[in-house]
């Protein structure tokens, strides 16, 4: 595991009502107990922990930045349409024009985008693009289609297509690289996953009811079927989608009975993920080189939607009238496994 001092990456105001929660932690208690202190003092996630070793990556690093300094770059395209999008009202609204039409200057950005994954680029440059796909089409439930229907992608649909065409001719440079072409080349085509999610209305995604199935809870079935199987790309994609859906808002301004059992559900399933990573037994050391590639950036997006949202609701309950929440157990038990170390 990295050294980094966050699982969870805050990009909020310091949050008063996990303060509350903290308040009678140990300063020095190991771990998640920095994970907690990184909950409320910004700082970078875990995979900026990961250096170059080689001088070639050291240049390529510096060919990035001179990039971003001039406006290029995967990050600064991805910024660019995620600008576009807004947030909260403004979001769901340009994510339901994008079910009739697609505005020039999106699709010309999700040009450029998928650019920057052809082979004709460094290997890094690459890797980034690819982490930003998986981001922008789980964030923005439609703009897969966009990137999917690019003239660069020639036509390339399924999963082993995409992956062929994204292929450097010396093969994969290391594990992360392959790891990430493989998980973008997954969010862009279709699955069980992009149908479910792109066949429901934006309004409909964050909405739960007692009638059936709502799409979050299918998202926790998917992920129950797949945390079984040799892969994990589907779960990887299932707690980005989830992440999407919970950043709408939605599903937190509803403190109706089934969204609080619902809650409870999400924090008891990460939970279940965080020990399945050895949160509850590892220490702080040096990173082991042996362990899988995993979406570290996807479950510390889904953990803060999750955290900031049910701190806007305790705000809005008497102290008292915390334990009786269906939630409040579950998620007294996330924050004191993030305690713990």
């Amino acid at each position: 595991m990295a050294t980094s001092l966050a699982l969870i990456r805050w990009d909020a105001e310091p949050n008063k009502a996990v303060a509350i929660i903290d308040k009678n932690s140990r300063p020095d208690g190991g771990r998640w107990a920095l994970v907690l202190h990184a909950l409320l003092h910004p700082s970078p996630g875990r995979t900026l922990d990961r250096m170059y070793t080689s001088l070639g990556g050291v240049l390529e690093k510096r060919a990035n930045k001179v990039a971003y300094a001039l406006g290029l770059g995967p990050h600064v395209v991805a910024q660019k349409i995620k600008s576009y999008f807004g947030n909260g009202e403004q979001r769901v609204q340009q994510l339901e024009l994008l079910r009739t039409s697609v505005p020039p200057r999106l699709e010309k950005q999700c040009i450029k985008l998928i650019g920057y994954t052809l082979p004709t680029e460094s290997a890094s440059m690459q890797r980034q693009a690819f982490k930003e796909i998986v981001n922008l089409v789980t964030l923005f439930p439609g703009l897969r289609l966009v990137f999917l229907h690019t003239r660069l992608l020639d036509s390339a649909k399924s999963l082993d297509a995409i992956s062929a065409l994204w292929e450097r001719h010396t093969g994969s440079p290391n594990e992360e690289w392959a790891f990430w072409k493989t998980l973008g080349a997954m969010g862009l085509s279709h699955s069980n996953i992009s149908a479910m999610i792109e066949a429901s209305p934006i309004l409909k995604l964050s909405k739960c009811s007692v009638d059936g199935l709502s799409i979050i809870e299918r998202l926790l079935v998917e992920c129950d079927c797949s945390s079984d199987g040799a892969s994990n790309f589907p779960n990887a994609l299932c707690f980005r989608y989830l992440g999407g859906i919970f950043d709408l808002p939605g599903f937190w301004l509803d403190l109706s009975s089934i969204n609080t059992t619902i809650a409870h559900k999400m924090c008891r399933e990460m939970v279940r993920v965080m020990k399945d990573l050895g949160v509850d037994i590892l220490v702080l050391g040096v990173i082991n080189e042996g362990e899988p590639e995993f979406d570290y950036e996807g479950i510390d997006f889904l953990a803060t939607r999750i955290l900031n949202g049910l701190s806007s609701w305790i705000t809005k309950l008497e102290p008292e009238d915390w334990p009786a929440q269906p939630w409040y157990e579950s998620f007294i038990g996330f924050i004191e496994l993030l305690r713990r170390g």
